[in-house]
Order: C-alpha cells, then sequence, then structure tokens
C-alpha cells in the first residue's frame, strides 16, 4: 500500500492546473526540495493515477504532463476525499477531521475510535486533541469527558451549525455541487464520494432544497450569489439533520423579526416541513440572519438604478459614505457620482456588517492578488474602515477589505479615463493604410491602451505631455518618453513586450501614488541624479530573506540621514500587509512606504545581493536588486522614478545591474539613460 502526503497532493494540484509540460526542475523550485525528492514523489503519484484513468506523460526536454483520460473535475475531488489508509493527513487535516467525527456523531468518541478512524496511535491522538481543543476554543465551542462515553464538542447550538457549514464549505466545491445538481448522471462518482464522508449530506435533499431556493428566488425578487445560495443550501441541510436528533437553537434575534428577510426565511420554514420538521422562531431567526449575511446578487442595471437612501437604513448610508469622501479624498475622483458604486458598496456593507457583528467574516480566494495588484486603492480601504471598526468596536479582516478594494477599483477606472492603463502616441510613416491597420490591432489586443491620437514623428511634441508611451514602425528615440518599436502586423512577442510595459509603468504608478501624498505638480524637480550617488549603491550584499534585503537596502537612506529606522520597519510591514506587489518585474524590487514622519526628505538607494532570495511573487521570483524609495509629503514631481522606469524597460541594464561589480559604472550607466 502506498501513501500520498500533502506535498504530493499538492503536486498533482498543480500539474492538473497547469495543463502543460512542466520540467521536473520547475517542479522543484515550485516546492522547494531537491529534484531527487521531486522523482521519487512522482513515482508514487503515477501509481495513483494509474488507478483513477490518469497518467504522467513524460517527453525528455519538454517535461511532464498530467493527462486525465475522464474529468479532471472528478480527479481533483478524489484528492479532496483519499481515504485516510491511502493518504498521510497534515496536522491541520486530523484536526478538523477529528472536530467533523464528532459533530457528526449522536453519541461520545473514544480514543480508541478516534484512533482507528485515523490509523493513529492513542499517544498522538492525545497531542492531536490539544489542537483540538485550541481550534475549537477559536470557535467558541470546546470538548467535554463523558466518564465512561468518551468526548463530545459542548457550546452554543448556532456555533456548532456554523463550524459544520465551515467544514462543508472548506471541501466541498461550489461549482461542482451546482454541476451535480443540475446533471446528477454525469457526477455519479461524486454524488458517492460526497455522501460516504458526509453523511448528513445527502444529495437528493441538496438538490431539492436547491429547487425550493430557486423558487423563492424568483417569486420574491430575492438572490443570493452561487456561493451564498450554495451555503445556504448547505446551511438547511445541516439545519435538517439537527432538528431531527433534536439538537435545537434557543437563542433570540428579535430585532430581525420586522424585516424582509425575516418573512422570506419564514416561506422557506414553510416549505421544509415535507422533511418532517419543523423550524421555531429561533429557527428562522437564524435562517433570516443568515440571509441578512449573504452576498446578494444584482445585476449591473439593478445597481444603477437602486435608490440608495430607500433601499437602505441610515447604518448603512453613513458607512458608505464614509468610505466614498475618504477615497475622494486621497484619490481625487468624485465616487458619489458612480451609483453603480454607491448602491454595490452599500449592499457589501449591509451584508458584511451583520457578519462581523457575528464573527463571521467572509472568505476572499482572491485577497493575495488583490493586495499585489491594487496596493494603493487597498490600503486606503484599510485606512478607511477605521470609522467602522471604531464606531461598532469590531476588527474588519483583509478578506472584506479586499471586497472593498474590488468595489472602488473598478469605479475608479469606469471614472477614470474609462478604465485605461497607460496612454500612448502611434507614429507611422509607412502611411494610412499600414496606420490604421496597426492602430485596429493594438486597440483590438490591448484595450487597456488609450491611444491618444496618430500623427507624424514631427507632430508628436503637441502630444507629448498627455502620453506615457510612442508605438511606432520605425527606429529613434524621443526626449522624456519611452518608444516602442513594433511592426505593422503587430507579432505576438511585440504584443508581449506592450503589455510589459504597460505592467511595469502602472507599478510605478502605484508606487509614487502610495508613496507621496497630496503631490501637486509644478513643484520641485527631483531628477534621478539628486538621489542616486555611490554612496547609496551596495553591491554583491549577502542576505538570507526578503526582510533581510530589504533592511539592506534602506541602510545606506538611514546613514544619510534621509530616513528614521523606523521607515525602514514600515517598508517590511508594508510587504507584509499588501503582499509582494514591491516586487515590480523579474528579479527586481522597489521597496517604500506610506509617508510619514520619519521620511526627511526625497531619497532612492539601491543594492544588489550576491543571492537572489524569494519575496513570494510567483512571477517576478527571486529577486536580485533591490531599489529602496521614500518620499515626504510635498510638492516634488518626480521625474526619478519616470527615469528609472524607462532605465529598467531595458534587459541589457538590468543585466548590467546584476552582473557590474563596479559602483561607478552602475552610476554612469543610470544617469546616462537620464534625459533632461
Amino acid at each position: 500500500m502506498y501513501y500520498l502526503n500533502k506535498r504530493q497532493i499538492e503536486i498533482i494540484t498543480y500539474l492538473i492546473n497547469k495543463n502543460k509540460y512542466v520540467s521536473v526542475k520547475t517542479i522543484a523550485a515550485k516546492f522547494d526540495v531537491s529534484i531527487r525528492t521531486i522523482r521519487y514523489d512522482l513515482e508514487l503519484i503515477d501509481d495513483w493515477l494509474n488507478e483513477n484513468k490518469a497518467t504522467l506523460v513524460k517527453i525528455p526536454n519538454k517535461g511532464i504532463e498530467l493527462k486525465v483520460i475522464t474529468d479532471k473535475t472528478l480527479l481533483l475531488e478524489k484528492l479532496k476525499f483519499l481515504s485516510i489508509e491511502n493518504r498521510v493527513l497534515s496536522e491541520r487535516e486530523r484536526v478538523r477531521y477529528i472536530v467533523l467525527e464528532l459533530l457528526m456523531s449522536e453519541k461520545e468518541l473514544t480514543i480508541e475510535d478516534i484512533s482507528s478512524r485515523l490509523y493513529l496511535s492513542k499517544n498522538t491522538v492525545i497531542k492531536i486533541l490539544k489542537d483540538v481543543k485550541r481550534y475549537l476554543k477559536d470557535n467558541k465551542l470546546q470538548t467535554e469527558k463523558v466518564y465512561g462515553k468518551g468526548i463530545r464538542i459542548v457550546g452554543n447550538e448556532v456555533d456548532k451549525r456554523s463550524l459544520l457549514l465551515e467544514l462543508f464549505s472548506e471541501t466541498l466545491s461550489i461549482n461542482n455541487i451546482i454541476l451535480t445538481v443540475k446533471n446528477k448522471s454525469n457526477y455519479k462518482e461524486l454524488i458517492t464520494l460526497w455522501e460516504n464522508n458526509y453523511r448528513i449530506l445527502s444529495i437528493n435533499e441538496v438538490e431539492q432544497i436547491f429547487d425550493i431556493l430557486k423558487d423563492i428566488e424568483e417569486t420574491h425578487s430575492f438572490y443570493l450569489t452561487d456561493i451564498a445560495l450554495t451555503r445556504l443550501v448547505f446551511y438547511l441541510t445541516i439545519s435538517i439533520n439537527r432538528i431531527k436528533n433534536n439538537h435545537i437553537i434557543k437563542k433570540q434575534r428579535k430585532q430581525i423579526r420586522e424585516l424582509r428577510e425575516y418573512k422570506i426565511a419564514n416561506i422557506i420554514a414553510d416549505r421544509l416541513k415535507k422533511y418532517d420538521v419543523v423550524f421555531n422562531k429561533e429557527e428562522i431567526d437564524e435562517i433570516a440572519a443568515y440571509i441578512i449575511e449573504s452576498k446578494s446578487y444584482n445585476t449591473i442595471n439593478d445597481l444603477k438604478s437602486m435608490k440608495f437612501t430607500q433601499v437602505f437604513n441610515k447604518e448603512i448610508i453613513n458607512c458608505t459614505q464614509h468610505i466614498i469622501k475618504y477615497f475622494e479624498k486621497e484619490l481625487k475622483v468624485d465616487f458619489h457620482t458612480d451609483t453603480q458604486l454607491v448602491n454595490g458598496l452599500a449592499l457589501h456593507l449591509k451584508s458584511a456588517l451583520n457578519r462581523i457583528k457575528n464573527n463571521k467574516q467572509i472568505v476572499n480566494k482572491y485577497i493575495d492578488s488583490i493586495k499585489e495588484k491594487y496596493p494603493l486603492v487597498f490600503q486606503i480601504a484599510k485606512e478607511s474602515i477605521g470609522y467602522l471598526e471604531k464606531t461598532y468596536e469590531i476588527k474588519i479582516n483583509d478578506e472584506e477589505i479586499g471586497y472593498i478594494t474590488l468595489h472602488i477599483r473598478s469605479a475608479y477606472e469606469r471614472l477614470s479615463n474609462k478604465g485605461y492603463s497607460a496612454s500612448a502616441l502611434v507614429i507611422c510613416t509607412e502611411g494610412v493604410s499600414i496606420l490604421s491597420m496597426l492602430t485596429t490591432k493594438l486597440k483590438k489586443v490591448l484595450p487597456e491602451l488609450n491611444i491618444i491620437e496618430t500623427c507624424s514623428i514631427y507632430d508628436y511634441e503637441k502630444y507629448k505631455d498627455e502620453i506615457d508611451v510612442v508605438i511606432t514602425t520605425n527606429e529613434f528615440k524621443l526626449s522624456n518618453v519611452d518608444v516602442i518599436k513594433v511592426s505593422p502586423f503587430l507579432e505576438n512577442d511585440e504584443i508581449y513586450d506592450v503589455r510589459n510595459f504597460i505592467i511595469r509603468l502602472n507599478k510605478f504608478k502605484q508606487i509614487y501614488k502610495y508613496s507621496i501624498s497630496d503631490r501637486v505638480l509644478g513643484g520641485k524637480i527631483v531628477m534621478l541624479k539628486d538621489v542616486m550617488n555611490e554612496e547609496v549603491i551596495e553591491l554583491g550584499v549577502s542576505v538570507d530573506n526578503w526582510e533581510e534585503a530589504i533592511m539592506k537596502a534602506g541602510e545606506p537612506l538611514v546613514r544619510q540621514g534621509n530616513v528614521e529606522q523606523a521607515y525602514i520597519d514600515n517598508m517590511i510591514q508594508a510587504v507584509k500587509d499588501l503582499g509582494p506587489y514591491i516586487v515590480i518585474m523579474p528579479g527586481v524590487a522597489f521597496a517604500h512606504a506610506r509617508p510619514d514622519e520619519n521620511v526627511k526628505s526625497t531619497c532612492m538607494s539601491m543594492i544588489t545581493l550576491e543571492e537572489p532570495v524569494n519575496f513570494g511573487s510567483e512571477q517576478n521570483d527571486p529577486v536580485s536588486i533591490v531599489f529602496a524609495f521614500a518620499a515626504p509629503n510635498s510638492n516634488e514631481h518626480m521625474v526619478a522614478l519616470q527615469d528609472l522606469a524607462r532605465f529598467l524597460s531595458v534587459e541589457e541594464n538590468i543585466e548590467l545591474l546584476k552582473n557590474v561589480n563596479d559602483k561607478q559604472t552602475i552610476l554612469d550607466k543610470l544617469l546616462d539613460e537620464e534625459t533632461v
């Protein structure tokens, strides 16, 4: 018999999602183990795959690809429900397995019961139970020993159901549940897996409850997102089972009995009588509370036409207006005119505040991407909710803040130049036909690019203050603007170059906005030569991790009296809070933080690393060049950042920084690239 451990299961998932050939070396780097270890893992993985209608295809010089004969969805679900005897459970999985068994059991479980089910020794189970107690405490529950019988979980029934719901939702795929309900005949194997592992989950019951809820949605114009709807189905399935076994909710929520959601909960409870259960008022309270705390589904037209002051109560109106006003102050955009934002944010806050007050904060699987892509907006969102946290004495987690970030970012793109990420001028000397073909293709494949105008080289001066880049079919240089040469037919590698430029440009734009607040154009111009000198360049620096890399990059700025030591701590904290967004391109990080009293003057430093380190950026790790930057609240116009962005856009320059060991050579090259 063979066992799959956590890493091996993750490798299978990684290969399924890759959907292409991957080298053993790449897999080893991804999982931070040796190539020899990965080869051993792949042997075990191939054995398991062969038993499950899949295989590893190996081709020399290309790598390995996972091929599935049937359905990849089914293979992923099988991984989740691997029997205990065929896998090595992680500590986290062991804890959750024991909790789930205790919650689903109608009698106490002994150490021997748990030991035999997990294939572990009694001593190991006793050690794990300490972690179980901590996990339950975090969820307002605890274990209790019953003499002569074993262990059970005690606490509020509401908290027990809430934990069961979370454990179900952690494992079961929302998409697969919905697809299975719609077409059971195609997912028979999945249904067997689910029902064998979750004894209180009957797929027929789930299907019927889905139908009931969809019917009520249509009849009463009450709509939930797919995730919220599926979680409500899970909750009702759990509730039916618990009520049948005489586990009744006794906690009252009388304050919600006048709300529309309570009336809908009453209708749901009435329709569920067919399962021979009676939902008392307290049970109906809890269904209503769940609906209030859920994210609702609204079309864009709904959001635009909704009457803000009529739909929402004073509490939600005040919270929404506070956040919007805070963003208007920070970003200088009139967000209150965007009804889609106002109503969408209010709907989110309505459910979010109820969730948070009841300690049920939402999971946001996109949070790391949100932090990396929109660090400025995320940081402002984090600041804007301080009023809510203080007013209601609550703590709002990053997942909730991430959704606020998306609402604001969407509005920002709608209101700010139609969401364009860069502005371009197209110059072509070959004539109108070539020019027309090139601009048409640019607009089609790069909708984020705002083409200001097409013109001749001689007319460029008219538009230079409006653009970020010139795209041309000719080879030439222009002062103070990047020039990208492409063919009239815009090949794939040229599209890649333009898109990479836009990504780099926006990284610097976000750094600029994040690092300098209340900037007024027309003030002092700070150029690269004003902040870069030999004293702030260090080469071949030895570090063990990304935190040490930022500390070393910041040291020259402290030595020169430009910043206090606390600013370096702020730069490190910014990465911890917002993720590795400072890794602006492969191999290059640009460390910075919000301006405060620790910044004395505008400054920049650069170090190269003896050995590159990972910052946690999947696309751009490892990092071997680290810049550190600081600016006070000021009216300085940072031409230096534009010059550096232009310098780093040339691959040869990055190679020079990595390989040259002479500070003066690097400094000369940096300042040669600057155009005044």
